[in-house]
């Protein structure tokens, strides 16, 4: 059994987490965009050439700017809105997870999580694409309560 409060660090993390193969696939066209204006630059039209290698370069500063400065201020506002905030326990057996707080309790089979991500703060636990629960890695008490906790998900990268 685990017991805490998800942090408002533990929260940006989350989201940081739950964005990552979109923020990659991102930069990784920004960076093509960016290539192919420069290779256009120098074989056919330099003016052609530039608005692409700008517009790269643009969209890699945008995601910059929306992963560290944007997102971040919007995820501690909503962090704060949120009244109530009491512990939640997780408990689980080979078949179910079971989730208790001073607000009530609820029970869902391990087959309901979609999938499950991990970085070094948290583990995401999906019931579909966008939802997702936050289980904070520092509230296992030791590697063991961790092992036995991932063996029941299924991870994706």
């Amino acid at each position: 059994m685990i017991t805490g409060q998800v942090t408002e660090q533990e929260y940006i993390s989350a989201h940081r987490l739950h964005r990552r193969r979109m923020v990659t696939a991102l930069n990784l066209a920004m960076l093509v965009v960016a290539a192919i204006g420069i290779a256009l630059a120098f074989a056919a039209s330099r003016k052609w050439g530039m608005v692409l290698l700008f517009a790269g370069i643009g969209g890699l500063f945008g995601e910059f700017f929306q992963d560290r400065i944007s997102l971040p201020a919007r995820l501690r506002r909503l962090y704060s809105q949120v009244r109530g905030r009491v512990d939640v326990s997780y408990a689980w057996d080979d078949e179910q997870l079971f989730v208790t707080s001073e607000h009530g309790g609820a029970q869902r089979t391990w087959t309901d999580f979609w999938k499950a991500r991990e970085n070094g703060d948290v583990i995401l636990l999906y019931v579909n694409d966008a939802r997702f629960e936050i289980v904070a890695k520092r509230w296992f008490g030791d590697a063991g309560e961790l092992a036995d906790f991932r063996r029941h998900l299924r991870f994706v990268k």
